[in-house]
């Protein structure tokens, strides 16, 4: 007599979709963690790369990949077609037809625990949904988000596009004679009773997620139900409903209705409008930690082997030249003495290296920046480190890091020095570059209301496609921190063709005159180029330019405090650096954080000149003798303000004239 083995409940979901990807792969992610042992998936006529996306997914997880051509949207038919083939092909015990954007959340445990504890009598579950809260925070409505890696918010009790109650969902026991109804509210053909799932179960629901991913699938349901002529009219109301009101405002209306300001969010939880769950939030959280440390480490492995690599050819080399000297005449030598010596700052640099895979999490590795610089700072010719923190900010700036890539990797992007007070300011020097057209992108730099060392300086920023923040303070004699920390992040995410740094008192005069001299510098192949300012003597240049500007009243009774090249650009007439010279600019920072640790007032445009020379970088010579305050086509404020106050008209005929 054999022990009998209890019975593994086998779950299959069906999904219906059509330009989800947003949305897909969290949806899959989450169930097959819950339970779900495969997915059958119907792609109807999908645009944005769904195909590709089920494909990779593949690979982890059984996916039933069918096409389905017809631009009808015949739900009950489609659907009951994949549940038929759950029980059929797949397999299943028990099946859940879901939409891509609906998400079974067990009060406990998971999907299968939940299924296997229900008596052999019930066959249909009947499951409440509760839509995620559309937020917008402070900012308009028309920007607020839902999404299931960011939503803990929903209503307690939600309603459909047109105000009526939200219907429930079902999920049934397999079966080849399965009828599925549209819109997957109900079954029929199925053995065994219905219940209610109640609290066991439920259903976190994100249809609204962008009003542009909205409206798009609005247009994409409403003209399919337009052109279904089986379908009865009553059929998909809301989908209808709001594929007429696109034109007329209706849906924008709706939006702006539906998104909530985070005070609505507040009184919503306190009258239980609202409800919190962070179930499917915490779910991706930790799947995202996990995936940033293996991602970590993995950088942290391939730095620490190529590193060694690095380290062995300076040994070999070192020895290889000594071993063509007589022993006896190697005594002679300096290298033979100095042989130590040379191969100590790799050697150290290897050895600190070597904790990193153990200790790879993006909090740590951000937070002890200072130290990796120290580290680098070592064995600088090691340009490994510089892939690993582009990976570093990736992981742990995702979002931020992929948007400044796509706005400035191989274009021109016009730089705005600023500061937290002198914002608004700012966005008059941006608007002035409007007549200017063509492919640039202009930022807004500013840095933070703190004051810090090098030493408590970690590896953030913030990038929202306008302001690009740095964890820099915002203050006169930190301004060189804050743009070497830019072009640091420049240099390893997103190398500009051109980055053009002016300040927030420039305004464009003459977009002629500017676009030519960008023109210029791109023909010529300059990595550096301004106006060239400087002095054989660094007594005679200004030192005294900073006094009255600085926050640290002692940094303001000094004079400059460390030497200054005998040429380079001015920085408030505005310069220009292609890559080379924004990667100059990066080593510099990366490895002599103590020169930008002293403290005195920061030239920054003193110090491009210094990790330009060093570097071996020419500096083209743009200015133009009229031009003798602003980068060729701009202007000063203060220069039109004076102007416009003594001479009157004539100077909006000099304007004009540029």
């Amino acid at each position: 007599m054999t022990e009998s083995t209890p019975m593994t409940t086998r779950i299959t979901m069906t999904l219906l979709v059509r330009d989800e990807q947003d949305i897909l792969a969290q949806n899959i992610r989450f169930h097959g963690a819950m339970g779900v042992d495969s997915f059958i998936v119907m792609d109807n006529l999908s645009t944005d790369g769904t195909r590709e996306l089920i494909a990779e997914l593949a690979r982890e997880f059984t996916i039933d990949y069918l096409h389905q051509p017809d631009d009808t949207y015949d739900q009950q038919a489609w659907v009951t077609e994949m549940a038929r083939k759950a029980a059929t092909d797949h397999g299943a015990d028990w099946v859940i037809n879901s939409d891509a954007d609906e998400f079974w959340v067990p009060e406990t445990g998971d999907l299968k625990t939940l299924l296997s504890g229900l008596s052999a009598e019930t066959g249909i579950l009947e499951v409440r949904r509760h839509n995620a809260v559309v937020i917008c925070g402070d900012a308009p409505k028309g920007t607020g988000t839902a999404h299931p890696c960011t939503s803990t918010v929903f209503e307690t009790e939600s309603k459909t596009n047109l105000g009526t109650p939200l219907l429930t969902k079902v999920l049934h026991r397999a079966a080849a004679t399965v009828e599925v109804e549209q819109g997957n509210h109900a079954v029929s053909g199925v053995p065994g009773s219905e219940e209610a799932a109640g609290a066991r179960l439920r259903i976190l629901h994100y249809p609204y997620r962008t009003l542009e991913h909205y409206k798009a699938k609005i247009a994409a349901g409403g003209r399919a139900y337009a052109a279904n002529t089986r379908m009865p009219k009553g059929v998909g109301a809301t989908w209808r409903a709001h594929y007429a009101g696109l034109e007329d405002g209706t849906v924008d209306r709706f939006w702006h209705d539906l998104a909530q300001f985070d005070e609505d969010v507040t009184f919503g939880l306190l009258s239980h409008r609202f409800f919190r769950d962070e179930t499917v939030v915490r779910f991706f959280r930790e799947m995202r930690h996990w995936q940033d440390r293996m991602t970590l480490q993995a950088a942290a492995e391939e730095l620490l082997a190529r590193t060694r690599g690095e380290v062995e050819t300076v040994v070999k080399t070192s020895i290889g030249l000594l071993e063509r000297v007589p022993p006896e005449l190697r005594p002679n030598r300096p290298a033979y003495y100095h042989l130590q010596f040379t191969v100590n700052g790799g050697q150290s640099q290897l050895r600190w290296l070597a904790s990193l895979p153990d200790r790879a999490s993006p909090e740590e590795l951000c937070a002890d920046f200072a130290a990796l610089r120290d580290a680098f700072s070592l064995f600088p010719r090691n340009r490994h480190i510089k892939s690993f923190l582009t990976t570093l900010l990736q992981v742990a700036h995702p979002e931020d890091s992929a948007r400044l890539r796509a706005d400035c990797a191989g274009r021109t992007v016009i730089l705005h020095a600023s500061c937290l007070p002198r914002l608004d300011a700012t966005a008059e020097s941006v608007a002035s570059f409007d007549a200017l057209g063509g492919d640039v992108h202009h930022i807004i730099l500013h840095g933070e209301n703190s004051a810090h060392g090098e030493a408590e300086t970690g590896l953030s920023f913030g990038y929202d496609g306008r302001f690009l923040k740095v964890p820099t303070p915002d203050i006169y004699e930190s301004l060189h921190r804050k743009l070497f920390y830019a072009y640091m992040l420049f240099d390893l995410l997103a190398p500009p063709r051109l980055l053009v740094k002016i300040d927030d008192d420039m305004i464009l005069q003459n977009p002629g005159k500017f676009r030519a001299c960008l023109d210029r510098v791109i023909a010529e192949q300059a990595d550096y180029a301004g106006r060239r300012v400087g002095a054989e003597r660094h007594e005679s240049q200004w030192h005294g330019w900073h006094i009255g500007k600085c926050a640290d009243p002692v940094i303001d009774s000094r004079g400059y405090q460390y030497p200054l090249p005998r040429d380079y650009a001015a920085g408030g007439y505005g310069y220009v650096l292609a890559p080379r010279g924004l990667a100059a600019c990066s080593y510099m920072y990366l490895a002599m954080k103590e020169f930008f640790a002293m403290p005195v007032v920061g030239l920054e445009d003193a110090c491009v000149g210094h990790a330009t020379h060093a570097t071996g970088i020419d500096l083209l010579d743009i200015s133009i003798g009229e031009d003798t305050l602003a980068f060729p086509g701009l202007d000063t404020k203060g220069r039109r303000r004076i102007l416009g106050t003594t001479q009157g008209s004539r100077s909006s005929d000099r304007s004009r004239a540029g």
